[in-house]
Formats: structure tokens, C-alpha cells, sequence
């Protein structure tokens, strides 16, 4: 049997070409992965890309209760953007739908990146991400907002608006976007987006750099196992190891 340690319910945005793959990557021998989509439409303004995150959301509870049809263990929202969309609080907001619809701990890549940051005891950080200005200086407040003391000291975001363009990013560019807005004062870095390829640079960057690596699939995956209650993941950076 499949997922005999434990199974994961994962709610992807339709377009999201990245995190499915890297989780599969990650994921322990015993636990399975299952997905469910919400649908993320083409847009062509910013103001179109919030609408469009407000809608795919309205979707969550139908996911969920596909997928509680496999009786996992937990289930993730996995969109960092759509659950930070509406403030600090929305990202817990997410996963008490999820959790009320399928009867299972909800929880979303938002209160991941969270509790990723505050059990690596990070204040001052730096933030890559491929999103667009607008959606980046949302999550900007929204984390210095929902973690008292935290600071974002620089940032940087590509200007991408669909998905599908985030999703073609090689690892490469995650890396030299981190590098290039990495300052001494840093205590951390942050690299968001669930659907922009960064698990196979995350040990390099942080060798490199001398500071611990949160990436959005990352500590995703982390929580998730964390609920689980299934340890035993290497090579995708210090994070793990808490």
C-alpha cells in the first residue's frame, strides 16, 4: 500500500507546473502524494491577478472534499500568493476551510513559510520571488505583519504574472535572484512561489551563503511531514533538520 506512513492531499492552483514535482522529489519512502486543482485563469493586469487568486480560492472546500475521498493525513493549499491574498490571518483562514470541509488538519503554504521562518529564528531576511511588483509588496506586509520583529531588509521580483511563465524559470534564476539581493545584515533567505523551481538549489545557496533557505514547496512539504509526524528528509537544506 501506498502512503502506509502517511498521505498527503495537496491543492494546487491549475497552472502550477512546479510543485507537484518538487514534492515528489522530496517525499519520504511510506508517503504518498494526491492532488486535487483549483483553476487559475490566463490574466493580463495585476489587477486581473488578484480577482483571478480571489476566485481560484472559492474553490478550496471543493478540492478539499475530492480529496478527502483518499482519507489523507493532512492537506495542503499549496499557492503561497492565494493564501496571503487577504492579510495576515487568511493563510490560517485557508485551513480551517480545508479542515471543516475534508475533517483533516488544513493547512496552507503561507503558515508554512510562518512556522519555517520562526523555528529557524530568522528576523532580518531577504525575499526573491517571480511575482509580479503589486503581488510582491503584498507579501512583503503581509510577513512583517504576521511575524512581530520580522524585517524584510531587501527584495526582488521578477514581474511575471502567469503562472505558466513562472513555471518555465530554471532553478538557476532562483538562485542568482537570492544572490543578488543577499546583504550581510541578512539572517535568512526567503525564495516564494510554489510553482518556481528552487529544491535543487536550496543546499548550494546555503553553503554559499552561510544562512538557512525557506523556499515555498520547502516548507510546504516540512509542515505537512511535521503534521504527519514523519522526519527523515535530507538534502533540501536546514529546515529539515528542525
Amino acid at each position: 500500500m501506498y502512503g502506509w506512513r502517511g498521505k498527503i492531499g495537496l491543492i494546487v492552483p491549475s497552472s502550477n507546473t512546479v510543485c507537484e514535482e518538487e514534492f515528489y522529489r522530496m517525499l519520504p519512502e511510506g508517503v504518498s502524494l494526491h492532488t486535487a486543482r483549483v483553476f487559475n485563469p490566463v490574466v493580463e493586469t495585476e489587477k486581473e491577478k488578484e480577482a483571478a487568486m480571489m476566485g481560484m480560492n472559492t474553490e478550496i472546500e471543493r478540492a478539499a472534499r475530492e480529496l478527502s475521498s483518499v482519507e489523507p493525513t493532512v492537506i495542503i493549499y499549496a499557492c503561497t500568493t492565494g493564501s496571503f491574498i487577504k492579510g495576515p490571518g487568511y493563510d490560517r483562514e485557508v485551513g480551517e476551510r480545508i479542515k471543516k470541509e475534508a475533517g483533516v488538519p488544513g493547512i496552507s503554504t503561507s503558515s508554512a513559510v510562518i512556522q519555517a521562518l520562526r523555528t529557524l529564528n530568522l528576523h532580518k531576511i531577504v525575499l526573491a520571488s517571480p511575482y509580479n511588483q503589486q503581488i510582491g509588496k503584498k507579501e512583503k506586509v503581509f510577513l512583517e505583519k504576521a511575524i512581530p520583529g520580522l524585517t524584510i531588509l531587501k527584495e526582488k521580483h521578477l514581474g511575471l504574472l502567469n503562472a505558466l511563465d513562472k513555471g518555465c524559470l530554471p532553478p538557476a534564476d532562483a538562485y542568482r535572484t537570492a544572490r543578488e539581493i543577499d546583504i550581510a545584515e541578512a539572517e535568512g533567505i526567503f525564495i516564494s512561489c510554489t510553482n518556481f523551481r528552487t529544491i535543487e538549489i536550496i543546499e548550494s545557496l546555503e553553503a554559499d551563503t552561510g544562512k538557512p533557505v525557506v523556499t515555498s514547496n520547502q516548507a510546504s512539504l516540512w509542515l505537512a511531514l511535521k503534521e504527519i509526524g514523519v522526519g527523515g528528509v535530507k538534502g533540501y537544506g536546514e529546515l529539515f533538520h528542525h
